[in-house]
């Protein structure tokens, strides 16, 4: 409690150390399948350590007349800056600070199409591809309907993919999530006004984009859990986590991006999707294990960006061991590939090794 009010305040976090090595390329701390190097031959092996996933959690509660009024802000330190010559010093980033009060939520921290009824728990930061996975600015509502809860929301409308991006109208979403013993499920939807500037757009300037996404999981025993989800759509974007592109719409864009201007001048959004599956079966009551599937596609013509991605696919054999209540250790072996719209393509495989110690 905070002297002299009624503000009861929480701390948590971990400290977390990351080991990594890669097989074939050396493609950062992230397992992420986008930024492999199809003109790299395969063999060029590397070892990295790090512990920039470290967060800092704080949390208050306030009683008030309509409800408690709740914050929180979290940080992690996968800003930029450092190096791994002398000090390895990495710059806070803000990952959550929103605040909420009788249902409303105000701030930045997931987005409200995004779902964790399948999302698996991996010891690489972002986990598979094909799914959504973003945070952002917000403004949300969420109301009890039957056993679940109705959420919508309006947010940040960040594009890519073209030249001259102008964001205009909030991105607006809708989703009902559901849970209980035996497993639970959600189902959302994503419209969005994208608009751009360019001289080159010289038809039509705007598009509307749209997504939908639905995931479940089934609690096969109080060990075993199944989970799979998909989102698709049509500019769609960078919802999908690793779809985002360069602001380019020629032959050396990358990614897929929201949409495109056309040969004709016109603003043309581009379809993608994308699906996970995972299980997951706890051993002992201290020993973990999970698998996890996905991939992510984007319908985007090769004669006119033949180096933009086609598709990504990512796996993962996670183990996690709880030494103590607050120390947990693991071992994840992954493997990641990517296949240009031109048909070149790369892979890696990766061995990761992690110490977490919670607070």
């Amino acid at each position: 409690m905070l002297p002299g009010t009624n503000t009861s305040v929480t701390i948590g976090g971990y400290v977390k150390l990351d080991m990594i090595y890669d097989t074939d390329q050396d493609i950062g701390d992230l397992h992420d399948p986008s930024v492999l190097d199809t003109s790299v031959e395969d063999g060029d092996s590397s070892l990295r350590a790090h512990a920039r996933q470290s967060r800092v959690r704080l949390g208050t509660s306030t009683p008030t007349d309509i409800g408690e009024a709740k914050t929180v802000v979290e940080a992690d330190f996968y800003g930029g800056g450092g190096n791994e010559l002398f000090s390895n010093s990495r710059g806070l980033r803000i990952r959550h600070a929103y605040g909420e009060l009788n249902g409303w939520l105000a701030g930045q921290t997931w987005s409200n199409f995004m779902h964790f009824t399948a999302y698996p728990t991996t010891l690489d930061f972002n986990g598979p591809v094909g799914v959504s996975f973003i945070r952002q600015a917000q403004i949300r509502y969420t109301m009890g309907i039957g056993d679940g809860q109705f959420s919508v929301s309006a947010e940040n409308p960040e594009t890519s993919g073209f030249e001259g991006s102008r964001d205009t109208v909030p991105d607006l979403t809708a989703r009902y999530k559901w849970a209980g013993s035996g497993g639970g499920f959600e189902v959302a939807g994503l419209a969005r006004s994208l608009k751009t500037d360019d001289v080159s757009a010289t038809g039509d300037d705007a598009a509307f984009g749209y997504g939908v996404m639905a995931a479940g999981r089934l609690n096969v025993t109080s060990e075993t859990s199944l989970m799979a989800g998909v989102v698709l759509g049509d500019g769609v974007g960078r919802y999908l986590y690793s779809s985002y592109s360069n602001n380019d719409s020629t032959a050396s864009r990358t990614g897929i991006g929201e949409a495109y201007i056309t040969s004709d001048g016109d603003l043309e959004t581009i379809e993608a999707y994308g699906f996970n599956v995972a299980a997951s079966h706890k051993w002992t009551p201290k020993f973990t294990t999970s698998v996890a599937y996905g991939f992510l596609e984007g319908d985007q013509d090769e004669t006119l960006f033949p180096n933009s991605f086609q598709t990504l696919e990512s796996a993962y054999f996670s183990n996690f061991y709880q030494v103590a209540d607050p120390v947990t250790v693991g071992v994840e072996l992954s493997y990641a590939n990517k296949e240009l719209a031109n048909g070149e393509s790369a892979d890696n495989t990766r061995l990761q090794l992690a110490a977490q110690f919670s607070f």
